[in-house]
Order: structure tokens, then sequence, then C-alpha cells
């Protein structure tokens, strides 16, 4: 009985030391790569290694939602309709998404930072459970309630059926589009940003495909109008999704996704939501205000709407540089202050900072000599022209400031400081741009101007107030060992 007591101990620490070494394996792998640069590297240089794939990734995402809207263009204004009037709801769900798994990008960078392999791994089965229910709950209401929502929306009866069944299939598909997301969001806090960018290029590629074949129906195909584009949308995301979690339960990326990390683990579980859900809600709010600035916009008629649109896809444009700045940003002041290197996390912070202040200062200068060049590229009608023009000359010289708030709110994501960036945006909407834009367009009669300069003052203001905070200090608390 002795012996099988010492025969059964010894498997134990057979089994202990063999978990223990795999681990290791996996950390010494990552200490040869991307920890290692991230905690040891030249600061300036990795932040563009890990930043330029996130652009790409970035504008892959604006080349799919393009696809969509240019080849359902093709069946008329009613099909295009049918997929704009959703979208605010697809977003909306997409920011709930996203902002949970920002939590897991915060949590591996840190534990990664920290050395502690074990943990990352609990993490990725965490995020990957907690997820995967919401995207189940948010799927199953919104095939119940889209169309609800669609009618209180004003949706007209013309496209109504078109759109009900696009958000049913969109929906309905939310589960594989989710797990796209925590792929991308972890392998982004391990340190690795080219593996989601590939996965990203080849979905756009795939759907830009699919697209025509579903919607026009091409061959053995058959013509699914609106519902095409749908169905091509789930299953290039589905593909990629599916793939990344295969690579996660494979482990062959530094991540290993088991059945014994998806074990509820609440405390681990509170610290996602405690961090996630601020970041659900910014995306969320930040939607909700932009509804409310085209309201304002759209008082002064379709020309200014016009001039504003176009206003906005430069400005589209312009984030993408400083999207992936930010991501980068978060997944380094994420690891350095899990192995507890608080200078070097605060000065990945200001010199990601002063980068993007100096890279969007320069691009605005070149919009200001070239303005008319630059929306006739959109619009030729001189009165579209005429008002986007004074769009670059007032918020252009902003564009920086904006750059700074981004990279500041994606410091404070590594940190754990959700809550921090979802305030910011909350200020720069809701406290600055939209009262201004209405007072200064409306009462003082400054017209699109006032609107202009309510966008500037807002990413002016939001800045100074980012960097005061930031500078006070109050973020290097690491969230790993709390």
């Amino acid at each position: 009985m002795v012996e099988n007591k010492l025969d059964n101990s010894n498997n134990r620490k057979s089994n202990l030391n063999g978990e223990r070494t795999q681990e290791n394996k996996l950390l010494k792998k990552t200490k040869s790569s991307h920890r290692d640069a991230i905690l040891n590297g030249p600061i300036i240089s990795t932040i563009f290694k890990l930043a330029w794939p996130v652009m790409i990734g970035n504008t892959m995402q604006v080349v799919y939602n393009l696809a969509d809207t240019f080849w359902l263009g093709k069946l008329g204004a009613e099909a295009v309709a049918a997929l704009s009037i959703g979208f605010p709801l697809v977003f909306l769900m997409i920011s709930i998404g996203a902002g949970l798994t920002i939590a897991g990008t915060t949590l591996v960078a840190q534990y990664m930072g920290a050395g502690n392999q074990k943990m990352t791994n609990k993490v990725t089965g965490q995020i990957f459970l907690v997820v995967t229910i919401l995207s189940i709950i948010l799927a199953i209401l919104g095939v119940i309630f889209n169309k609800d929502i669609l009618q209180l929306m004003g949706t007209p009866q013309n496209i109504l059926s078109d759109a009900t069944s696009y958000l049913n299939i969109i929906f309905a598909g939310i589960p594989f589009m989710f797990s796209f997301f925590i792929f991308s969001a972890l392998l982004r806090g391990y340190g690795d940003t080219i593996t989601p960018m590939k996965f990203m290029v080849f979905s756009t590629l795939l759907n830009i495909i699919i697209d025509p074949l579903l919607i026009f129906g091409v061959g053995f195909f058959p013509a699914l109008g609106v519902r095409g584009a749908a169905f091509a949308t789930i299953f290039s995301r589905a593909l990629a999704g599916i793939y990344g979690i295969y690579i996660l339960f494979k482990g062959n990326k530094g991540l290993k996704l088991t059945i014994e990390s998806m074990k509820p683990d609440f405390k681990v579980i509170k610290k996602i939501l405690y961090l996630g859900f601020p970041s659900a809600a910014e995306q969320s709010v930040v939607a909700l205000g932009m509804t409310v600035l085209m309201s304002i916009v759209s008082v002064f008629g379709t020309i200014a709407v016009a001039a504003y649109g176009i206003g906005s896809r430069i400005l589209s444009v312009v984030q993408l540089p400083t999207r992936g700045l930010a991501t980068a940003t978060t997944t380094m002041v994420g690891q350095n202050l899990g192995a507890e290197q608080i200078n070097r996390a605060e000065r990945t912070a200001w010199m990601s900072s002063g980068i993007i202040l100096l890279l969007l200062s320069l691009l605005a200068f070149l919009f200001n000599l070239f303005p008319v060049a630059i929306i006739s590229i959109f619009n030729t009608n001189p009165e579209v022209i005429n008002i986007g023009k004074s769009f670059l000359k007032i918020v252009g010289y902003s564009f920086g400031f904006l750059g700074v708030r981004f990279i500041l709110g994606g410091s404070f994501r590594g940190a754990g400081n959700t809550v921090i960036a979802m305030i910011l945006a909350i200020i720069a909407l809701w406290g600055v741009r939209l009262p201004l834009a209405q007072y200064l367009s409306i009462n003082l009669n400054w017209g699109t101007q006032g609107i202009w300069w309510s966008i500037f003052y807002s990413n002016f203001i939001t800045a100074i107030i980012a960097a005061l905070w930031f500078k006070k200090g109050t973020w290097k608390e690491n969230v790993v060992n709390e």
C-alpha cells in the first residue's frame, strides 16, 4: 500500500514536471521572439513591428465593408439601403464582442510580461468561454428581435423584408464572427499581430470572391441578393475564426486552449468583465454619439451631409495608422507592466504619442495644401468641395491630438484601466463635441463650420486631459496581481 502511494506520488510529480516542461518550452519560445523584443528591444522599431500588421488588418476591414456595398449597389439603391439600415445594430453587437476581447489582449499581455504561461493559457480558455456564451445569447436575441427593432427605427416597408433576412443570417453567425475576434485579440496581447493580419486578408479576399457568386447567382450558386452578401460575410469570417480556434487548441502559436482551461474560474471571469465591459460601452457610446452628430449635420442639408461623409471617410483613413499604433502600445504597455518594467511602459506610451502627433500633423499640413484636390477625388460638386475644404482646414489640425488620445487610450487599456479610456471617449463626444456642435452651428449661427470647430476642440481638449491623466501615474498598477 505504501508502495502504491509512492508510485502515485511519483506519477503526479512526473505529470506536474511534464506540464511545467511544456509551459517552459512555450515560454522559452516566447522569450526568443515576441516577448524579448517587447521587453528588451528598441521601443520605436518594436512599436512599428507590432503596428503595421494591425494597420493592414484594419484596412482589410474597410475593404470588407466596401465590397458588400459595391456588389449590392449593382442590384440597386434598395439593396444598399437594406444593408445600411441594419448596420448600427450589427455595429452595436460587434462593439460588445470586440470590447470584451480587449480584456483578453490586456490580460494575456500582462501575464506574458510576468512570464506566467499557466495563467496566460487560463485567460485564453476563460475568454473563449465568456465570449462564446455571450455570442450565443446575442445571436438568439438578434434573430428574435431584429425585425421589431428595424420597425421601431422606421425602416421603409419596401426594404424591411431584405433587411430582416440579412440581419437574421448575420446574427445567427455571430458566434463564428466572435471566434475570430477572440483569436485576434489573444494573439495581439501575446505580441503576434502578423497572424491575425494574415487571417483578415484571407477572410476579406474570400468575401470579395464569394459575394458576387451568391448575390447574383453564378454557375450552380443560387441568386440570393442581399442574403447572399450576409452568407458570404458569415462564411468567410467563420472559416477564419474556426481555423483560428483550431490553432489555439493546437498551441503552436504560444497560446494553448484546452478543455481544462475552459472550466469556469469566476475570479478570472470577473477580471474579464471588469476590463471588457467599459471597452464595449465605449464603442457603443461612440456609435450612438456619431449618429447624433449626423443628425446635427443633416440640419444643414444634403450638401453638408455629403461633405461630412467625405470628411469622415478621410478621417477613417487617418485613423488606420492611429489604431495600429494604439494596439501596439496596448500590447507593449501591458507586457512591460506585467514584467514590472514601469518606466519602459511609460516611455513606450510617450514615444508612441510623439510619433502619431508628428505623423498626423504632417498629414494635416499636406491636406491643407491641397484640400480641393483631395475632396474632388470623392465629389466634384463645387458646394461639396467648398464645405469639405473647410472641414479639412479646421478638423485637419486636430488629427494629431486625436491620435494622442487614441494612443494614450491604448496605454490605459494595456494597463487594465479600460474605464479611463471609456471616460475619455464619453468626454470627447458627449461632453465637448455634441454640445459645442449644437451651440456653435445653430445658436451662434456658424453653420457647418461650427460643427467642424466642435470636432477640433473635442480632439484638442481630450488629448490634453488624457496626457495629464496619464502623467498623474495612477495607471501604473498592473491588474494581474490584483
